[in-house]
């Protein structure tokens, strides 16, 4: 079974990179979303996603939104950003939080691991 994963990236090329690499890995991309309200549509599908890759910072604007939108549906998701976990709000910082750039076999391994519940 290939488990759906909602990449939520403003940064075109990043998003694209991220996309290639969880398809490697054998995951479905949903998306990418670009901006909160996209990725808030996304999760309003039937059958939103297994897990999420969540930017924290979308165009100037937090993603926070999308954070609290996931946790209230139980998907488990990882945060990326250039900030360390100290700088982001307090529902961030308490999920995985992976610096960019992107190690792919780190977040191919970290997405498995949420999504077993590990």
């Amino acid at each position: 079974m290939s488990f759906r994963i909602l990449v939520v990236e403003d940064e075109y090329f990043i998003a694209q990179e991220i996309a290639e690499t969880l398809e490697s890995a054998g995951f479905l991309v949903v998306g990418p979303c670009p901006k909160v309200a996209d990725a808030l549509a996304c999760l309003d599908d039937p059958d939103p996603c297994d897990a999420a890759v969540l930017d924290a910072s979308l165009r100037g604007t937090s993603s926070l939104p999308v954070c609290e939108a996931l946790a209230a549906r139980g998907i488990p998701y990882v945060v990326v950003t250039g900030f360390s976990a100290g700088q982001l709000p307090a529902p961030m910082a308490a999920a995985t939080v992976l610096t960019k750039p992107l190690d792919p076999d780190q977040l191919a391994k970290v997405l498995r691991a949420l999504i077993a519940g590990e």
